[in-house]
């Protein structure tokens, strides 16, 4: 798995506002979304004794998360990841998964011989660690590229907690429980091995970087 780091700010609303703006005019919108504009859903899982919760909560240098995940609610581009984090270093690994493959991956059973290649491994990974879905992420991201690098900025907003259930993973536009006020925003800098002058200078503003965990923030709201 390559590694790559992460940095993660919490700002405000108009340094967002500020910020994006200046990212529009500069970097590249990703090709993912509109605009670099989509909805990531993310159903994660965790094993009985909510081990990946309790690492993050009890403050460990290293933990690791299993996840599938969907980008606008669509069937036909669904990634089952294994992401493991120590510090703002991270490594993933994925697989891609068909809307047929879903239900045995513990919704509701089991069967490793409909998985192959990546998805295999990482499905038997959580089949011995014994994972359940806990519970669904969503939330709207703004992506920009720097072009030339493997840099990439990232704004998300609208974090909202939905049930652990497949419906929820395809659900763009229902009802869920916010997680985070309206006023507060997660920016991300992904990068390789460094971050060009400037896009310090670009994304600038008076905050401090933080270890914030979305499926954390998530899995506490609903306890």
């Amino acid at each position: 798995m390559a590694e790559r780091h992460e940095e993660k700010y919490l700002i405000d609303y108009h340094q967002y506002a500020f910020l994006k703006s200046r990212a529009m005019r500069a970097l590249t919108p990703d090709s993912h979304g509109e605009f670099g504009s989509y909805v990531i859903s993310s159903l994660y899982y965790d094993d009985p004794s909510d081990r990946a919760l309790l690492e993050k909560q009890d403050g460990l240098a290293r933990h690791t998360k299993f996840r599938l995940r969907t980008y606008d609610g669509r069937q036909d581009f669904i990634r089952l990841e294994r992401k493991v984090k120590e510090g703002i270093i991270t490594q993933k690994q994925s697989g891609v998964i068909t809307p047929e493959q879903l239900p045995f991956l513990g919704l509701p059973e089991w069967d490793l011989d409909r998985f192959s290649g990546e998805a295999y491994n990482l499905a038997a990974q959580m089949l011995t660690g014994g994972m359940r879905p806990a519970v669904t992420v969503r939330y709207h991201r703004d992506a920009f590229l720097f072009q030339g690098t493997d840099l990439r900025l990232t704004f998300d907003t609208n974090l909202e907690v939905l049930p652990p259930e497949l419906d929820a993973l395809f659900d763009r536009d229902g009802m869920g429980i916010p997680v985070l006020d309206g006023n507060t925003v997660i920016m991300e800098i992904k990068y390789g091995s460094y971050v060009p002058v400037f896009i310090r200078q670009l994304t600038a503003v008076p905050t401090r970087q933080l270890s914030v965990s979305k499926y954390a923030l998530c899995r506490e709201t609903t306890m």
